[in-house]
């Protein structure tokens, strides 16, 4: 299964409105690479390239594209723990 992760779901300064996803404080602590690292650590091939999520087209952000095997919201909560 194919799970598309945009940087906006990590996002602190967002609001979940527009499109974060996990709490603000566990938002805090993102970076892009330290979401390579993770999904690299839980074995999960990705690709990632620039773009815009729609939600906030003004703000230029980046697309992880994950073969996973889980669910969206079940590979968020993994990596949520490891942020």
């Amino acid at each position: 299964m194919t799970v598309t992760l945009y940087s906006q779901y990590f996002n602190a300064r967002l609001s979940k409105r527009l499109g974060r996803r996990v709490p603000r404080n566990v938002a805090a602590r993102f970076s892009d690479q330290k979401l390579e690292e993770i999904l690299r650590s839980l074995g999960y091939p990705f690709e990632s390239k620039d773009g815009y999520y729609p939600r906030v087209p003004w703000e230029k952000t980046k697309i992880y594209i994950v073969e996973s095997k889980v669910k969206k919201s079940t590979l968020l909560s993994f990596i949520e723990k490891r942020l």
